[in-house]
């Protein structure tokens, strides 16, 4: 007899992942894959045919020796599909980095409001064209041809569903993913939503992200060797996915700092309320699977990490004794924020500034080379120096008090004197490290066996572990003073 499993297609901007899980929440089989984006007539898109096809053919290939009992879909937001009445695609599905964005911005916010007014209905933030009003207000009026055949929409992970099953369903993580379509204030479609159709196409009835689409279509049960009554969950947006098994785990006073490219900090809140501070920093919520606003904020962590780490040849050895030297000098720093809607500190031009000198960012980009090689270990240090003090700003603005625990996984939960760092710039929480490496697809694992078996939240939790393990501050030297200097260069 095969063993039983759930099936979760996990998509990434550029990696994909099949992975199968036990009913203990064990990855049993998986299969992965990795490719970019592709244009059509001028406009990036995403390569949705070439993910269906993969997608069936591993079902296929991982159904030979397990059972396969539900299959969830978990993946990227700031992404959608619009389909004709036929239910084949209206368009190809535009990527959030499409160039095109940058015509729509100041138009969009003419149009709906300002940027201040909507953070605060809709609980999104300015981080440009990663946002799916901006999109749809983009093919509203650049491609009007294409919206006049456009009859239905599904945000990107229920699409597949709806492949799978023919059935369209709409639950809480996508609309509420930085998208100006949902708001907060008043637990339903906003005013962005209706000027551009979206409550039309999307529809109104929000369901929970494990309730079951249905079974799959028989022909694609029989093409994938799945079972007639396979499952298929309406799905859920990734970093939602990623928070779920914290939720699930019963964890309350908690911020989670999942880091990669981004580092998405995500906070439980009751209120959907801003600040004009929290405007400022450009704090925004997500929605959680239950419906509930969590706090949110973006830092591009690895991605001022690559490109910052470019203008050296060192490897980046933690080394201690140079972290020493730069606070001990205050000569050294490295001004983050590559990316301004990803910014630590929005407005700040990015550099480094060695010496007094300040050495811009783009300026060192257009130039190239490796300037900062000589400088050997004491440049990686001040590089980790100024995620760290961007990252605790950031956690500053979000909410956490006395006590909360600051939970690091991903990428930079490997990077030592990062997370020491962080750990001695936020004496008041506890800064702990999680046993979790594939939080994202785990978290839509459990809304599949949900849908499988309709046991509860709290019953799925109970069937793993998350371990953690507190990081201690170090003393590193006179790291407030450091901190003092540093934020000096910081344009208000």
């Amino acid at each position: 007899m095969k063993e039983s499993v759930v099936a979760v297609l996990d998509v990434g901007k550029t990696n994909k992942k099949v992975s199968l899980y036990d009913r203990s929440f064990q990855v049993r089989a998986e299969e992965r894959t990795a490719f970019e984006t592709k244009d059509w007539s001028g406009i990036e898109v995403e390569d949705t045919e070439r993910l269906w096809h993969w997608f069936l053919e591993s079902l296929k290939k991982l159904s030979a020796d397990f059972e396969i009992r539900a299959i969830a879909t978990t993946t990227h937001g700031a992404t959608f599909v619009l389909l004709r009445e036929d239910g084949k695609l209206a368009l190809p599905v535009i990527s959030y980095t499409a160039e095109q964005g940058a015509e729509v911005q100041e138009e969009f916010y003419e149009v709906f409001g300002t940027r201040e007014k909507l953070n605060r209905k809709t609980g999104t933030a300015d981080i440009g064209f990663c946002n799916m009003a901006k999109v749809l207000h983009y093919i509203h009026t650049r491609l009007p041809e294409y919206w006049k055949a456009c009859a239905h929409g599904l945000f990107y992970g229920p699409y597949f569903g709806y492949l799978l099953t023919g059935v369209r369903g709409l639950e809480p993580t996508f609309p509420g993913n930085h998208t100006y379509f949902w708001d907060y204030t008043k637990g339903e479609w906003s005013g962005v939503a209706h000027g551009l159709e979206a409550d039309r196409l999307f529809g109104n009835t929000v369901r929970k992200s494990w309730e079951s689409l249905g079974t799959v279509k028989p022909e694609i049960a029989a093409q994938c060797g799945l079972s007639a009554d396979c499952q298929v969950a309406l799905g859920i947006h990734d970093s939602n996915a990623n928070y779920l098994p914290y939720l699930a785990k019963g964890y309350k006073d908690f911020l989670l700092n999942s880091t990669g490219t981004w580092a998405v900090m995500m906070r439980p809140s009751s209120s959907p309320e801003l600040s004009e501070d929290d405007v400022a920093n450009k704090i925004f919520f997500n929605q959680d699977a239950l419906g509930r606003p969590v706090r949110t904020s973006l830092m591009t962590v690895g991605m001022d990490y690559d490109a910052f780490r470019a203008f050296s040849t060192e490897k980046d050895l933690g080394d201690r004794a140079a972290l020493g030297r730069v606070i001990a000098a205050q000569d050294l720093f490295v001004i983050p924020g590559v990316l301004d809607g990803g910014s630590a500190f929005p407005g700040t031009r990015p550099g480094v500034i060695s010496k007094g000198v300040m050495h811009p960012y783009q300026s060192l980009k257009e130039t190239g080379g490796t300037p900062f090689a000589e400088l050997g270990q004491d440049y990686l240090a001040a590089l980790d120096l100024g995620l760290a003090i961007g990252s605790a700003a950031k956690l500053a603005t979000n909410g956490i008090g006395p006590g909360t625990t600051v939970l690091i996984e991903g990428g930079f939960s490997k990077n030592t004197l990062y997370c020491e760092l962080l750990a001695t710039l936020c004496p008041e929480q506890t800064i702990a490290l999680t046993s979790m490496t594939e939080g994202t697809s785990l978290g839509a694992a459990i809304t599949a066996w949900m849908s499988a078996t309709g046991e509860s939240l709290e019953e799925a939790g109970a069937r793993f572990q998350i371990e953690t393990r507190e990081v201690k501050p170090r003393d590193f030297g006179d790291l407030e003073a450091y901190r003092k200097t540093f934020l000096e260069y910081i344009q208000p």
